[in-house]
């Protein structure tokens, strides 16, 4: 059997799903990505869970669910430390297709995916995505293509746009011209590596800023019974795809030029979000969270003071310092009785995670035997899947994991959650406990939020054109394996997609990493943290765009 191409060329749209691409089709706006799905074999791509942009994006490189691959969110629970930390490559637990071509003696190129910092050692170019605290860390794993990057593509840059709902078309449009720039930007720099690396047989590129923008500019776009249909604004919004599919029209020949076969992916797809799920309060409405009584509210009160005037003698001294601080604890986030709390959720977005309060995790816990635990755990899967909707009494939590049980591992032991909980798809999660006690509270800043539905098209000599069924975001990287032609280890939970020749399936007989431990098989990055300066970056940017309150 023939490989398709020596070549292939992916196309990472953040938050990419048909129910705005087939629209914007419709209306003329991307007759670039138009052509190419004509050409190609596409369909729906099911995203992991929770379907957030870093567990999903490692999920495709990887070919693995979290569970294997051991990251869950943007930000994961330091339970020694007591804080939340912004989750990085050096904690993900199995090699990246990146590695994988390496070994086999293919170059690679990848431009901005989340989960690539800091950027591997590989035979080929990465630039990192947004978990990188700024471009000079993102391109520091190869010094000279940095500076080349710099000269030859001065757009490139991991700027973000949409922090906010724009509250005039003004600034809808301008935000929107400025969103196209930065897909410009990413694409020039797709030219700069194609330079630097002639000898590339995978070159991905990652638009990200698709996904701010459809979180807060969703209703604009006018594309279901959400939409707000007034033809400025549609335009305005438009401009993105317009720009969006500019880019993809440059790249797609560049890929006619080297030969290359075409991948367009997603990482989630997107739809209608209309409200936040206060996931503690529902814990705490069940007595499985205690509030803190008048005494603790006071210590708690007393020990932020000391840590805002211990930062304001530091920003002080140095003027251009960011540093974290205690109120990235549990304790600051959450104002809970932690010697009576059972369970609690510290992240959230697209689900919530929800953490049993053990010794395994804090000293002087409540749970201590196996009985207390098993109680606890599962009174709060009981709650969550139990919870309704104050008006329309549908199920808050339709889907509530239990990792214990799936699994058969203890999740303490892998900093894991011990549960994840699917909210009902048009809502977000929130943890932070609000004046208020409703279970469902409105956030008219996040009008758009993440479906489990993205996008896959390949065009590739040998495919056949056309609607293919459904597809897994874990068969991305055995896809991508199996086109070049290397063997796909079996450690990898997917498996290529179905417009794949059957001959294309190759596996090579190695044994599946263990869940019982750390494992960073392939990771070249163990050890890592981001310093103090760096986490606070990168939380002020997650909080701009939308993911941490």
């Amino acid at each position: 059997m023939s490989i398709p191409s020596d070549r292939l060329l992916i196309l990472g749209l953040d938050g990419g799903t048909w129910s705005v691409f087939d629209p914007m089709r419709r209306r003329g706006v991307m007759p670039h990505l138009d052509a190419l799905v004509a050409r190609s074999a596409h369909g729906l791509l099911r995203s992991v869970v929770p379907p957030v942009t870093t567990a999903a994006w490692t999920s495709l490189l990887t070919g693995c669910s979290p569970i294997r691959h051991g990251v869950f969110d943007h930000r994961y629970y330091d339970a020694p430390a007591r804080q939340m930390k912004v989750n990085h490559a050096g904690r993900r637990r199995v090699p990246t297709i990146w590695h994988l071509l390496s070994e086999a003696g293919r170059s690679v190129i990848s431009l901005n995916v989340p989960g690539t910092y800091p950027p591997p050692r590989v035979r080929g170019v990465v630039v990192s995505g947004m978990d990188a605290p700024h471009l000079e860390a993102a391109t520091s794993g190869d010094p000279a293509f940095a500076a080349r990057l710099r000269t030859e593509a001065p757009g490139y840059s991991l700027r973000y746009f949409w922090k906010a709902v724009p509250r005039s078309l003004e600034e809808l449009r301008e935000n929107s011209r400025r969103t196209a720039e930065s897909f410009a930007g990413r694409a020039e720099g797709a030219f700069v590596a194609d330079r630097a690396v002639p000898d590339w047989s995978v070159l991905m590129v990652q638009f990200q800023n698709l996904d701010p923008f459809q979180h807060r500019c969703w209703r604009y776009l006018n594309v279901d019974g959400t939409g707000i249909e007034d033809p400025a604004w549609n335009e305005a919004a438009a401009l993105v795809l317009r720009g969006l599919d500019e880019q993809i029209g440059r790249l797609c020949e560049l890929a006619e030029a080297r030969g290359a076969a075409i991948l367009v992916v997603s990482d989630h797809g997107f739809g209608p979000c209309l409200g936040r799920i206060a996931v503690n309060r529902i814990l705490l409405d069940a007595g499985l969270a205690r509030p803190l009584g008048p005494l603790g509210r006071v210590r708690r009160a007393v020990r932020l003071g000391r840590e805002k005037l211990r930062l304001h003698a530091q920003k002080k001294g140095d003027p251009a310092a960011r540093h974290a601080s205690f109120a990235t604890s549990v304790e600051a986030h959450l104002p809970l009785d932690w010697k009576r709390t059972l369970a609690f959720a510290p992240h959230q977005d697209t689900a919530a995670m929800v953490y049993l309060n053990t010794r395994l995790r804090h000293p002087e816990a409540p749970l201590a035997t196996p009985r207390q635990i098993d109680d606890a755990r599962n009174e709060a899967v009981i709650t969550l899947a139990t919870a309704r909707h104050p008006e329309t009494h549908l199920p808050l939590f339709p889907h509530v994991i239990n990792l214990a049980d799936e699994y058969g591992i203890e999740p303490a032991e892998h900093g894991y959650p011990d549960l994840i909980a699917l909210p009902d798809e048009a809502y977000w999660v929130r943890t932070r406990l609000s004046a208020g006690d409703g279970w469902v509270e409105p956030d008219p800043n996040l009008p758009g939020t993440h479906r489990m539905d993205g996008v896959v098209a390949l065009c590739a000599p040998g495919i056949a054109p056309g609607r293919m069924p459904p597809a897994q975001l874990t068969d991305i990287a055995p896809t991508v394996l199996a086109l070049c032609g290397v063997a796909i280890p079996d450690h990898i939970e997917g498996k290529p997609l179905p417009a794949l020749p059957n001959g294309l399936r190759r596996r090579v007989d190695a044994p599946a990493p263990a869940l019982n431990g750390p494992h960073p098989v392939g990771c070249d990055a163990a050890g890592f943290e981001f310093s103090a300066e760096d986490q606070a970056i990168l939380e002020k940017r997650l909080a701009d765009l939308g993911y941490l309150e």
